[in-house]
C-alpha cells in the first residue's frame, strides 16, 4: 500500500468535497473548505475575462487586513514584501486591492491552487499581534540565514505528483555533512497550515532527494505554538523550530 499517495489523495477528495458553487450575477462564488483567521471559509470568485477566466478575492484579503489595522500602503517595505509573497504564486494585485489570476479553462485547478495559497501566505504573514510590523516573519528567518550565514535559496516551487505546484519559502542545499533541506515558515501556526503543507510535503517529496528533510519555522514570540500543530507536524517526521528557541537548531541549518 503506498500511504502517501492514498493521503494525498484523501486530502484532494476532501478538497473536492467540501467546495461549493454558486451562480451570483455575472461570476461563480467558489466557497472552498479552507479558514481564514476569523475561521470563515475563503471564497473566490469567477469570471469571464476576455477569452480567459479570471479569479479573484474580490478584494477580500486586502481589505480584511486593513479593517484589522494593518495599512499596507503606508510603508513601501511593507509593499515590496506584499509583492514579493504574490510574485513567489503568480497572483496580480488589481486598483482595487483584489489580489487576481487569469487563466485558461485547462489550467484553472492549478491557477486556483495558486490562488488560494496566495492568499493564505498574505493574510498569515502579516496577521500579527505587534502594532508597529516593521517586518514580517519570512524576513526575520532570512535575516537570522543570513546572520549565522546558512546558505539557502528563497522562494522555490515544486511540482507534485498531483501536477499542482507547490511554493516553499526556502531550501538549503545538500552538503558534505546534511542532506538536502526544504524550509516552511509560519507566523501564525494552525493545525490548517500545518495539514496544507503536509499536503504539499506528500506530494513533491518523491521528486526530491530519499533523504531531503522538511523544516517548519513556527513563530511562537506572540502566542504559544498549538500542541495539534506541533503533532500534526511530528506525525509525518517534519522537524518543527520554535522561534524562540532557533539558536538550538542552528547546527541543522549551517552547511
Amino acid at each position: 500500500m503506498d500511504i502517501q499517495a492514498d493521503l494525498q489523495q484523501m486530502y484532494l477528495d476532501w478538497l473536492k468535497e467540501r467546495v461549493k458553487y454558486r451562480d451570483i450575477h455575472d461570476a461563480i462564488e467558489i466557497t472552498t473548505p479552507l479558514l481564514d483567521h476569523h475561521n470563515d471559509f475563503m471564497q473566490i470568485y469567477v469570471t469571464k475575462h476576455g477569452s480567459s477566466l479570471r479569479l479573484s478575492d474580490a478584494g477580500y484579503i486586502m481589505n480584511d487586513l486593513d479593517m484589522s489595522g494593518i495599512d499596507i500602503d503606508s510603508s513601501l517595505r511593507r509593499k515590496e514584501i506584499l509583492q514579493v509573497i504574490l510574485n513567489r504564486y503568480g497572483v496580480s494585485i488589481s486598483a482595487n486591492d483584489e489580489l487576481f489570476v487569469d487563466t485558461s479553462v485547462e489550467m484553472f485547478p492549478q491557477r486556483k491552487h495558486m490562488l488560494l495559497q496566495a492568499m493564505m501566505a498574505v493574510n498569515d504573514m502579516f496577521m500579527t499581534s505587534r502594532t508597529n510590523v516593521s517586518s514580517i516573519f519570512l524576513e526575520e528567518v532570512e535575516n537570522f540565514f543570513i546572520k549565522n550565514e546558512v546558505v539557502y535559496v528563497q522562494n522555490i516551487n515544486f511540482t507534485g505528483r498531483s501536477g499542482l505546484t507547490h511554493s516553499f519559502d526556502f531550501v538549503l542545499p545538500k552538503m558534505k555533512s546534511k542532506p538536502e533541506r526544504v524550509v516552511q515558515t509560519f507566523n501564525n501556526p494552525t493545525r490548517q497550515n500545518a495539514e496544507v503543507l503536509l499536503f504539499a510535503w506528500n506530494d513533491t517529496r518523491g521528486t526530491r532527494q530519499a533523504d531531503t528533510q522538511l523544516y517548519a519555522i513556527l513563530n511562537d514570540a506572540d502566542r504559544k505554538v498549538s500542541p495539534d500543530v506541533l503533532s500534526a507536524l511530528g506525525q509525518y517526521e517534519v522537524k518543527d523550530i520554535l522561534w524562540t528557541k532557533r539558536e538550538k537548531h542552528l547546527m541543522d541549518l549551517i552547511a
